[in-house]
């Protein structure tokens, strides 16, 4: 996305008239200073910033004299501000449309004053920096503008939906035979099924009404025979039906779990971003509603389509060999309703795109308020979290009566045209009866076959709704199925299988938003079975660091090498399976403690797990539970205590035996007593590994071989915690601040 938009000739003029070449960067905001809709201007030259509005240079500024450039987040929007010439100032403000454009003006402004600031410095000498390109998503349709859903990038007006279609189709490839199988059984069931209508010609001319004398004891003897071949025919067509279901419903079930399963085993190989964007209830919505949804197009309308297909050209063939003026008549009002049709496509499909989206929500909602359920009881909630619910219900209450409305609206309409043709034949078709021009068999075995044809083309006028609702959750799957991990392995990854832990970070510089770096060109060298200790205040980068080392997300400039190897081009198995994690909120999976404790090695025997726990000082909690490492933890481990949790989740480290290990926040919120043993056991698994710890009491590091002091995403000072201390700087005011609040809650105590 470019960044350079086409300036009036006023706003040009204002500003010298820049050439194209000079300018970089050229956003119009579409609010002003004091919030309300108007046009304002940022340029940025190779040598100046201004910023046009109302028919003046309302700021203009030389690059080197700017700094501290960022986007502040407001209600609705935001705005950019900066530091010139030693004073901050609000250059302009935005709505939230255009916050992307205005996040990269924000990031090369950045960029430019750092270079600006490393100027006097050789040591630090680089290049003048350039505009990154924008590697995020785009949140409109680059067709039509439109933005698309929550969590979407499927434009329900511009969908393609011959190409989902085939795509569609691709899914059954795997199951050729078993389909072919299903689709001769289809031909077969259709060819026998046109055989009794065919009969009621000579039951009604030769039996019932003939035209010319027949002897009784012949018309007698005909009829058992006719009879007997119409329920044979019946007969064998109901086996068909049967045994074509039977199959089908075989084949569906096989199709629906590869399905479900491809789709489930992609999002567990997404980063961490395709979690941030997605919620959690809408990704279990296309694993099973969506899946289930495509499933159902293609096991339960796919076999009916075909099958209504031959009937439709079989039927129209018989009909025109009977008579071609009254098959003729019949279909006057096919272009109508086709016509129709089309007229109601692409309404239906905003519509049923909606129904999708609010589908979707109310899934994250509940998936979110049922996993909190402890947080909304303690606080009495009950009652918020059921009006925050009503909108959600409403939505897709909304969504989904003004789908069903328009199905009960358009089809009887589209019914009763399509129906008038049979009114047409009886019409015409008595008058040729009644002039002798067609007998009564004739007749009725046109109309017999005439309440077959019709039963395709309702089904015709039906498949807009199976075809909308089918392609819309296709897109949604193969939306999931086409999404690439942001951190992936490189194709010529380099096995790894014993780490030493040597850990550098060289000129690191990441943001959640590539735009808004949280860490600023960071560089650590870390020896291996050193222990390095984080500190610094809330936003200090220390967490993203830890996501880092962990490669959840991958620095957008610098690397991070594991052994003198960028980890970019490790294989990710061989790099995490040498990691160890014990975090803050620890997380326990719905099982026995002992599943969760060999979680980390499923192959580990009961002796291997009971050594870990005692490691973790564990061991001597769980024999005292009824049914010792049996123990159910419940849902997240709520069964257990949140130190009874900590030391499980060391246990399942010790198991793991890591050459480098991760410990955030692993004693915070818990008793003296407890934590103790947690101390106990951290001060066992630290042994030998490369370890990174992030403390909450800043006291807990003492141990640490050195500790970096994080601000604003730079690091501040390094050190031991001694000598930090004896130089008075960031690590000594925390301290201080620190004891200061401890002695505040002695005293209110």
């Amino acid at each position: 996305m470019p960044l350079v938009e086409q300036l009036p000739e006023s706003v040009a003029a204002l500003a010298g008239a820049p050439a194209d070449g000079e300018l970089v960067i050229a956003i119009r905001s579409d609010l002003n200073l004091q919030g309300a809709y108007g046009e304002e201007w940022l340029l940025v030259t190779q040598e100046r910033l201004l910023v046009c509005a109302g028919g003046v240079v309302r700021v203009q500024c030389p690059l080197e004299r700017v700094r501290m450039p960022a986007c502040e987040s407001l209600i609705g929007g935001g705005a950019l501000v900066a530091t010139l010439d030693g004073r901050p100032v609000e250059l302009i403000r935005y709505t939230n449309g255009r916050a992307r454009r205005f996040g990269r003006a924000a990031k090369y402004l950045s960029d430019v004053a750092a270079w600006h600031e490393a100027a006097g410095k050789p040591e630090q000498a680089k290049e003048k920096p350039q505009l990154a390109e924008d590697t995020e998503e785009e949140r409109r349709c680059p067709t039509c503008g439109l933005p698309f859903n929550e969590g979407s990038r499927v434009c329900p007006v511009c969908m393609d939906k011959s190409k989902v279609l085939l795509r569609v189709m691709g899914l059954l490839r795997p199951y050729w035979k078993r389909g072919a199988l299903v689709m001769g059984l289809v031909v077969l069931g259709t060819a026998v099924s046109m055989f009794p209508p065919y009969l009621v010609k000579p039951l009604v001319d030769k039996v019932i009404n003939p035209k010319e004398p027949v002897p009784l004891e012949s018309r007698y003897a005909l009829l058992p025979v006719l009879v007997l071949a119409m329920l044979g025919a019946r007969v064998l067509t109901t086996t068909l039906t049967v045994l074509r279901g039977r199959m089908m419903a075989r084949l569906g079930g096989q199709l629906g779990f590869d399905l479900r399963a491809r789709v489930c085993s992609h999002v567990q190989f997404q980063s961490l971003k395709f979690f941030s964007k997605h919620n959690t209830g809408a990704i279990m919505a296309r694993i099973t509603q969506d899946t289930g949804s495509l499933e159902s197009a293609l096991i339960d309308v796919l076999p009916y389509f075909v099958n209504n297909v031959l009937t439709f050209i079989a039927i129209g063939v018989v009909l025109f060999g009977m008579n071609w003026r009254l098959t003729l008549l019949v279909l006057i009002p096919m272009p109508v309703v086709m016509v129709l049709s089309r007229l109601f496509w692409r309404r239906l499909m905003a519509i049923l795109h909606r129904f999708f989206h609010f589908r979707a929500r109310i899934n994250a909602f509940l998936n979110d308020s049922l996993s909190g359920i402890r947080v909304v009881k303690a606080f009495a909630q009950e009652s918020q979290e059921i009006a925050r619910f009503h909108p959600h219900n409403a939505g897709l209450f909304d969504s989904t009566v003004a789908l069903e409305q328009r199905w009960v609206t358009i089809f009887p309409m589209l019914w009763f045209i399509t129906g008038l043709g049979e009114l047409i034949v009886w019409y015409i078709g008595g008058r040729s009866v009644l002039g002798g021009d067609m007998t009564m068999g004739m007749l009725m075995s046109f109309i017999a076959y005439l309440g077959m044809f019709y039963g395709p083309l309702q089904f015709f006028t039906r498949i807009i709704d199976y075809l909308t609702r089918s392609l819309t959750a296709a897109e949604r799957v193969f939306e999931v199925l086409d999404s690439d991990p942001d951190v992936r392995e490189a194709e010529n990854a380099v096995p790894m299988p014993r780490i030493e832990g040597r850990v550098e970070f060289r000129n690191v510089t990441f943001g959640y938003d590539q735009h808004k770096p949280v860490l600023h060109n960071v560089t650590l060298d870390v020896r291996p079975g050193e222990m390095i200790g984080f500190v610094g205040q809330s936003g200090a980068g220390k967490s993203t660091t830890i996501s880092l080392i962990c490669r959840f997300y991958d620095p957008q400039e610098g690397a991070i090498c594991i052994d003198g190897a960028d980890v970019r081009t490790i294989k990710q198995q061989d790099y995490r399976s040498q990691l160890g994690i014990v975090l803050q909120d620890t997380f326990l999976f719905n099982g026995s403690i002992a599943d969760n404790i060999r979680y980390a090695k499923p192959e580990a025997t009961f002796e291997e797990i009971m050594a870990a726990a005692k490691i973790a000082n564990a061991h001597d909690f769980i024999v005292q539970k009824p049914m010792g490492y049996d123990t159910r933890v419940g849902e997240r481990g709520q069964a257990l205590s949140g130190g009874e949790r900590q030391r499980i989740a060391i246990a399942r480290a010790v198991l793991h035996n890591p050459r480098v290990l991760i410990l955030d926040e692993a004693t915070s919120s818990v008793d003296t007593d407890t934590e103790k043993q947690i101390q106990e056991a951290i001060a066992r698994l630290v042994k030998g590994r490369t370890t990174f710890a992030i403390a909450h009491r800043l006291s807990t590091l003492r141990n640490a071989d050195r500790l970096v002091v994080l601000k604003d995403g730079k690091i501040e000072e390094m050190g031991t915690h001694d000598e930090l201390l004896e130089k008075k700087g960031e690590f000594h005011r925390l301290v201080q601040l620190q004891q200061e609040m401890s002695r505040i809650k002695a005293v209110s105590r």
